[in-house]
């Protein structure tokens, strides 16, 4: 019985009336159980009528009713006139029990006018309507020396003990019009927020769109050029051989030596750019295509020193698909460029970015040329492209050098697409 009371009271938990609901029901509970036990205890000079008593009661309960009906009106678009002729009606119910009250105690319903009021009509109206039944109060008890049951009492006394009442009314209704107010602004924040979300989602999944897209692009014109470079070399190398075959059969075998060598570099750099596209229909994996890449790029005067540490299962794609990408045009350049003998590779992906480090004891460079590197052409992916791609991730790039010491190359990149929009 009390879950079900309690239900009653509180039909909708979450709702901001919730908290007015139980306030106003236990204040006309135990003031109409008082009122009802002292018409019962007081005779009042006559025997108290049963349909007198239980108008009375029927009237708390019409008056419970009221506000339980209108707190269920609270997820709706309220209205004006609804509101005010619900005013209207619990001012006639506290009327009639005042009316039907032998003993004048339930004068003391009459704050619960103005704590409705105060919803409905706002404060300033809700503290005109407490001067007015403060002022009908104090005529009565001034008239007739005492109110009821408070005739033990002076007027002064009924008078500051009724102001007190409709004080603390007002001071609870101020305090839950604040709940209520922050109640809201709560679920409009929360509105607000899951649209952001839902926005940032689909910015989020648009931009690794528009990344895979540039990806697949600049692939296609990598493979174009490259592989197109690599085919007029080996037309010339093979020219080279039929010219010389008859005049210098040495000559010939070197071009045809140099023709087959070419076709290696050629295959071998078609099969990373087919390894790379293969991510556009799978779920890439950064750890996985590091090693493969490793792998094969080892050789006899090369050691290379592997580590890669974290999840990379909540990392987005283009920036797993970027640090891969540093990580390949790096080892290539120091094989090409560094004649180092030790290489590291050192990954680790974090919580909330993403750090690679490679460093080589090769004979290093001067970092002032880095500018001038960046457009030769040779450089392959080139230290420009890897900027512009950090760029697309809010990544950074850091480049040490040193010729007794070698190079080294540093990349952080945040870890979430949402990371990348708000920054």
């Amino acid at each position: 019985m009390l879950a079900r009371a309690k239900r009653w009271f509180h039909p909708y938990p979450d709702t901001a009336g919730a908290l007015r609901l139980g306030f106003v029901a236990a204040y006309i509970g135990v003031i109409g159980a008082l009122i009802v036990y002292t018409n019962f205890a007081s005779p009042c000079g006559e025997q108290f009528p049963n349909p007198r008593r239980w108008a009375m009661i029927g009237f708390l309960a019409l008056l419970l009713f009221v506000e339980r009906f209108e707190l269920t009106r609270e997820t709706q678009p309220k209205s004006p006139p609804l509101a005010i002729g619900l005013l209207i009606v619990r001012a006639a119910l506290v009327q009639g029990v005042v009316s039907l009250d032998c003993t004048k105690l339930a004068v003391i319903l009459y704050p619960v006018v103005p704590f409705a009021a105060f919803f409905t009509l706002g404060p300033a109206l809700s503290r005109l309507i407490s001067l007015g039944y403060w002022l009908w109060v104090a005529a009565l008890a001034w008239e007739t020396g005492n109110v009821g049951p408070l005739q033990n009492f002076d007027s002064v006394t009924i008078i500051v003990i009724f102001s007190l009442l409709l004080i603390f009314m007002q001071i609870i209704a101020g305090h839950i019009d604040r709940d209520q107010r922050s109640r809201q602004q709560m679920r409009q924040l929360l509105v607000e927020l899951e649209t952001s979300h839902r926005q940032l989602q689909a910015y989020a999944d648009r931009v690794a769109e528009l990344a895979a897209a540039a990806e697949r692009n600049r692939l296609a014109r990598d493979i174009h050029d490259s592989l197109g470079h690599y085919l007029t070399a080996i037309s010339i190398q093979l020219e080279k051989a039929q010219a010389y075959r008859a005049r210098d059969p040495e000559e010939a075998n070197q071009a045809i030596r140099d023709a087959k060598q070419t076709t290696q570099a050629a295959l071998q750099d078609v099969r990373q750019s087919v390894s790379a596209l293969r991510g556009a229909e799978d779920r890439f994996s950064l750890r996985q295509s590091l090693a493969d890449l490793v792998r094969r790029m080892k050789n006899g005067s090369l050691e290379i020193d592997y580590r890669f540490a974290g999840d990379e299962s909540d990392y987005a794609g283009p920036v797993l698909t970027a640090l891969y990408r540093v990580a390949q045009e790096g080892l290539t350049n120091v094989q090409k460029h560094a004649q180092a003998r030790h290489v590291l590779l050192d990954v680790q992906l974090g919580e909330q970015e993403a750090r690679l480090k490679l460093r080589d004891d090769g004979t290093g460079f001067d970092t002032e040329t880095l500018t001038e590197l960046a457009a030769m052409p040779d450089h392959g992916f080139g230290i420009q492209g890897l900027q512009e791609r950090l760029e697309l991730v809010r990544g950074q790039m850091n480049i040490s050098s040193d010729p007794q010491l070698g190079t080294e190359l540093t990349v952080t990149v945040p870890k979430h697409l949402a990371q990348l929009a708000a920054a």
